[in-house]
């Protein structure tokens, strides 16, 4: 099973999940429910220290990130590295997103 640490930080009204490893199919049930979690209005995702992560991984953050529209909270993601942004433009992750920002239910 590949690793994936996720630590917690808090500031005001906000949850900042700092991901590090990799986030694939074996382990993303585990950031799933740490986004679950939390019960701050914005979510941040620190993907600084990803090294790798796989459709499931970014179809969960799209799935949260609906879940979390949908309750009118946000769900940001950050300081993704280039190789990693480069994979999540290829499947059309930002477009998702941000049709998700402006239509939650779509």
């Amino acid at each position: 099973m590949k690793e994936v640490e996720i630590r917690v930080r808090q500031k005001e009204g906000m949850a900042i999940l700092e991901v590090e490893g990799e986030l694939d199919f074996s382990n993303v049930e585990q950031l799933q429910q740490e986004i679950q979690r939390r019960p701050e209005e914005v979510v941040e995702i620190d993907l600084q220290g990803l090294r790798f992560i796989d459709s499931s991984g970014a179809g969960m953050l799209l799935s949260q990130a609906r879940h979390l529209y949908r309750q009118g909270r946000t769900l940001r993601i950050v300081r993704i590295p280039d190789h990693i942004r480069e994979d999540l433009e290829v499947i059309g992750f930002f477009r998702v997103l941000e049709v998700l920002k402006t239509n939650p239910h779509a």
